[in-house]
């Protein structure tokens, strides 16, 4: 698979430039006269070098890179079609033309910034068949990404809609942090952190990703960061919640899984073992993966991240092809499955196709 990737981000970041070359000649053309070989060159021998730096590791440079060249190609595609049709009535501007070449560019990554950056809050209700005296509100918010681009401004944010949807349970699976916890320490998000983990009314609950688990010495600090904030961290355990609600007793079980990355983690069906399933049972793993395994088990509600519904135009639609749910909320065998884009981003903060989100899920049971 990460062959795969390099391979096909090499033949785009290529094509790509070529592309943006011929943009550029043609954008140059009413001021000054410039040779398409020798812009393509250039804009060529730069996504070379960004490609040598993928293939060192610097995936966000390169990415990011990427993601820029794609988001300047939708914008001139977007721009070619209306300027031919402009022309196709009669309407001549080689300025305004380019002005608004150029005005569609800053428009498209001004409107991915900002749905990196402004979470919209979901609502749903789901049913389930098991004794429950008052209606649950869980709270999701997978891929939080603490890290360089996502951090005490984003936490702060996420506390106060935590609050004000009045949530009882907050649900953290996966990808908490961006690999590390060196911008989490340096910045000084504990506190913010912390305030979310306590804004719930009864607990938040983590399980650990992918970017949580890939380096050792990280995947401790992480460890630590996320128990020291007095989450209930999961990994490959479970927990029973009991608690109060509007006089009423409560009772939910809670599963966290390691991440697949994670080489010894326990199947579900190991972890169901140690629970009573005569009570709502919610499962967090990280990857919507095992769906169908999981759905086959007495589990009420999955929550998963990691897909970020694709992050950028048209990923979207290949999550779609690749996972059973890629995105959002599905029933499956008696079983809610809900997969969120997550609150932060990787990478670079660009978002299209997508938004960053908090899932708010009220689950109403039977009455015992």
């Amino acid at each position: 698979m990460r062959a795969l990737v390099l391979s096909v981000s090499a033949i785009l970041i290529w094509l790509l430039s070529f592309s943006l070359a011929r943009s550029v000649v043609w954008w140059l053309k009413p001021f000054v006269a410039v040779k398409l070989a020798s812009v393509a060159t250039l804009f060529l021998v730069i996504g070379t070098a960004f490609l040598v730096a993928l293939f060192f590791g610097a995936f966000r440079a390169s990415l990011g890179y990427l993601a820029v060249l794609w988001l300047w190609f939708l914008s001139a595609v977007v721009s070619a079609a209306l300027i031919a049709l402009a022309k196709k009535f009669g309407f001549e501007s080689p300025l305004g033309f380019r002005v608004f070449a150029l005005a569609s560019f800053v428009g498209l990554v001004s409107l991915a910034v900002y749905n990196a950056y402004t979470p919209v809050v979901r609502h749903l209700t789901v049913q389930v068949d098991k004794p429950l005296a008052e209606p649950v509100r869980l709270a999701l918010a997978s891929d939080t990404h603490l890290g360089a681009m996502v951090g005490n401004r984003e936490l702060a944010n996420l506390a106060e809609i935590l609050r004000r949807e009045n949530v009882d349970v907050l649900l953290l699976p996966g990808d908490i942090m961006d690999d590390d916890t060196e911008h989490f320490d340096g910045k000084q998000m504990a506190q913010n952190f912390a305030d979310v983990i306590a804004a719930p009314h009864v607990a938040s609950i983590a399980s650990l990703g992918n970017h949580d688990l890939y380096q050792t010495h990280a995947y401790r600090a992480i460890t630590s960061a996320i128990t020291d904030s007095r989450a209930i961290l999961l990994n490959d355990e479970a927990v029973q919640l009991s608690f109060t609600k509007n006089g009423a007793p409560i009772t939910l079980n809670i599963i966290g899984r390691f991440d697949d990355h994670h080489a010894g983690r326990a199947p579900t069906s190991a972890l169901m073992a140690h629970v009573d399933s005569t009570y709502p049972t919610i499962l967090l793993d990280h990857r919507p993966s095992e769906i169908m395994q999981n759905v086959a088990l007495p589990i009420d509600l999955q929550v998963s991240g990691h897909t970020h519904n694709g992050q950028v135009f048209p990923a979207n639609f290949i999550v779609k092809m690749l996972n059973r749910v890629g995105y959002g909320h599905e029933k499956i065998d008696g079983t809610h499955v809900v997969v969120s884009s997550g609150y932060g981003f990787w990478g670079i903060p660009f978002r299209l196709g997508s938004q960053s989100e908090v899932w708010v899920i009220e689950m109403v049971g039977k009455a015992e």
